[in-house]
């Protein structure tokens, strides 16, 4: 039978109980802590985009970025300047970070019509 690990005190009016011992922790193994970590994005991605932007707008950008590809499971998205927004990132911010992804290689960008912009990740 498990072990209770509360004793109830008779004396107190509130009967409050009191923890006795805590249960011991177990470590949660992670197949991405064997390759690098995580940080919301994988540490290779934050090292190939940390010295490609300027500023945390751009990177912001750049993690949100990941982000959809990863909730996606698509390596191209497409992206708007509305959800960017509500994190308070405008869209020269938007459009400064792609610019920069792009040039270093780790993306590509297709206009569709002056709307939302298309983004397929290279790497």
């Amino acid at each position: 039978m498990k072990e209770d690990l509360w004793i109830e005190t008779a004396d107190d009016p509130l009967d409050v109980r009191i923890p006795t011992a805590r249960p011991k922790a177990t470590k949660v193994s992670s197949s991405n802590s064997s390759k690098g970590g995580h940080i919301g994005c994988p540490l290779s991605w934050f090292r190939l985009v940390s010295p490609v932007v300027r500023g945390k707008n751009e990177l912001v950008v750049a993690l949100w970025l990941y982000r959809l590809r990863s909730v996606r499971h698509s390596r191209t998205i497409t992206v708007s300047n509305g959800p960017l927004a509500e994190l308070g990132i405008d869209r020269f911010a938007k459009y400064r970070a792609l610019r920069r992804l792009a040039k270093a290689g780790l993306i590509r960008i297709k206009s569709n019509n002056r709307k939302a912009l298309d983004v397929r990740f290279c790497r």
